[in-house]
């Protein structure tokens, strides 16, 4: 959406106000308040999972095993793995 666009929609509003923004001015000149947690404080937004992505809380213990950061170590399973396997033509 370009600035030019925004002033447009903002021009309108000011003639035809959004109903929900209405209503909830007429509510507050009437004595209504919203509810003091209604706005989510910035740690609980941050601490949220992406839109579509599943996220499954664990005490930390979820089954895999520990990563190994050792490049010998990987050398030396791989090497493990390759003399287990058979010869290839």
């Amino acid at each position: 959406m370009t600035v030019a666009e925004a002033g447009e929609i903002f021009a309108y509003w000011t003639e035809n106000p959004p109903v929900h923004l209405m209503l909830q001015s007429i509510a507050r000149m009437l004595g209504w308040k919203p509810a003091a947690d209604a706005a989510p404080v910035l740690s609980d937004i941050v601490a949220m999972a992406p839109p579509g992505l599943a996220v499954a809380l664990s005490d930390g213990d979820i089954g895999m095993p520990a990563p190994v950061l050792d490049i010998e170590k990987l050398r030396a399973r791989n090497r493990a793995h390759l003399a287990k396997r058979p010869e290839r033509l």
